[in-house]
C-alpha cells in the first residue's frame, strides 16, 4: 500500500528526483515510477524511525515505574 502511494504521488506531482540529480534515464515514466518508490521507501525508513524513537520514549518514561516509585512499592517477580 505504502508503494502503491508512493508512486501515486509522483504522479501527481510529475516528481522525477532523477533529472533533478541529473542522471540519465531513458524513459521519463520509468524515472516517475522509481522517484515513486523511493518515496515509499524513505516513507517506511520514517515510519521505523518514529517507532525507534517512540520506544525509546516509553522505555525511559515508564509509568508503571513512576507509580512503583511514588507509591512505595516493590517488585515482586
Amino acid at each position: 500500500m505504502l508503494v502503491a502511494l508512493g508512486v501515486r504521488a509522483a504522479w501527481l506531482t510529475n516528481l522525477n528526483l532523477f533529472s533533478v540529480w541529473a542522471i540519465p534515464v531513458r524513459n521519463s515514466e520509468i524515472a516517475v515510477t522509481v522517484t515513486g518508490i523511493l518515496v515509499a521507501g524513505m516513507g517506511y525508513f520514517w515510519r521505523e524511525i518514529v517507532g525507534l524513537f517512540g520506544g525509546l520514549y516509553r522505555k525511559y518514561t515508564d509509568e508503571a515505574r513512576v507509580i512503583e516509585k511514588s507509591e512505595g512499592l516493590r517488585r515482586v517477580a
